[in-house]
């Protein structure tokens, strides 16, 4: 927890350093979602969806009226549940320990990424109160923290040592819409999809991608 807030914190305060230019428009948000993970071979199944939330920031930078690039940074946490139909090895950081699954195990993983994505944004011209918008691009996404739960082993919370990569990308596409409320500040309301296209696992025999469904919530600036 203390973790999450020293990053949040770090978000936050990098707010202000950012020009208040008439080109440029931000927004702080904090997304609820769900997430769930699909392998690519019969090693395991998805066994359902976790819920998470990305909190963060977002900077668009309007080279035109109605068209942008979109970055920002967000702290993003998700995960999955995975069935497993062959033993496989995880190792845990915290205590050295090693185990095995067994079939029909299921694995539950909790994962922390740094989100820094890159993107355009397009809108429309205010129509009443409202703005409409959609976006596409790419996130790169760097792994802080990766955790299991291993039920039917006793294992809860555990820090995986080297199941899941550092580093992974995605591609996303969003839409949604600016409600004014006066001024350049406006309420944010949308849906956006995000499809790791990088494997998450550096385990070439066991490849799995992470895909999340989000509502985005935030108030733009």
């Amino acid at each position: 927890m203390t973790h999450n807030k020293n990053i949040i914190i770090i978000i936050l305060a990098a707010l202000p350093l950012f020009s208040p230019a008439q080109n440029f428009r931000f927004s702080a948000f904090a997304d609820p979602q769900i997430t769930w993970m699909q392998p690519d071979n019969g090693i395991a199944e998805s066994a359902g969806i976790r819920a998470g939330f990305d909190i963060g920031f977002e900077m668009d930078y309007f080279f035109n009226e109605n068209y942008a690039f979109s970055t920002g940074l967000s702290i993003n946490n998700l995960g999955g549940k995975l069935k497993f139909h062959q033993p496989v090895e995880f190792r845990f950081r915290d205590n050295g320990e090693t185990v095995w699954t067994g079939p029909g195990d299921i694995v539950i993983y909790r994962l922390q990424y740094l989100n820094i994505p890159l993107g355009m944004k397009f809108t429309t011209r205010q129509i009443g109160y409202s703005t409409y918008y959609v976006k596409l691009g790419s996130t790169g996404h760097i792994n802080t923290r990766s955790s299991a739960d291993i039920s039917a082993l006793g294992i809860e919370r555990r820090t995986l040592e080297d199941e899941i990569g550092p580093v992974t990308f995605s591609y996303h596409f969003g839409a949604g819409v600016h409600y004014s409320l006066g001024g350049r500040t406006a309420l944010t309301g949308g849906i956006e999809y995000k499809n790791r296209f990088v494997d998450i696992t550096p385990n070439p025999a066991f490849r799995t991608n992470l895909q999340s469904f989000a509502i985005r919530l935030g108030v733009l600036f």
